[in-house]
């Protein structure tokens, strides 16, 4: 489980990417889980992006030159939220999906989360657990997000 004071376990099957260059771009404020995530995912064979705060984010979207497949955020964090932050980035890119972590299970069961194209895991959650709902994501076709919102 990632949470702070755990530890990853390196033995923990991963599910590799299909397209080694898949770019994810991670919004978490908690340092800890944000380089955990971040290694796992790394480990995995996608490229990461890091941010600590939605601010930051958007901005590594501006710096950064190529495609971000996943927008994987925390939805609770200091200044904008997750859930603001997935609406301006999908704004922005609208072929990038999107993947929200929290917590707090009110945050995961909130009337907003069917207004959006939006997927969410619950926090803690395992390695194989967040790769595994990462290639699902990131495997979804884009009409089943209408389909289900």
């Amino acid at each position: 489980m990632i949470s702070s004071g755990t530890f990853i376990n390196s033995s923990s099957t991963i599910t590799c990417p299909r397209d080694r260059k898949e770019t994810i771009l991670l919004v978490e404020d908690e340092a800890f889980v944000r380089k955990a995530t971040g290694e796992a995912r790394e480990s995995a064979g996608y490229r990461v992006l890091t941010a600590e705060n939605a601010a930051q984010a958007l901005q590594v979207l501006g710096e950064y030159a190529g495609p971000v497949n996943l927008l994987l955020a925390d939805i609770v964090m200091p200044g904008s939220n997750g859930r603001e932050l997935a609406r301006d980035f999908s704004a922005l890119c609208p072929q990038t999906r999107i993947l929200l972590m929290s917590g707090y299970e009110e945050q995961l069961t909130s009337p907003e989360r069917s207004l959006h194209r939006q997927e969410y895991l619950a926090k803690p959650f395992s390695i194989p657990m967040l790769l595994r709902r990462v290639r699902e994501v990131l495997d979804r076709n884009p009409l089943d997000f209408k389909a289900s919102a």
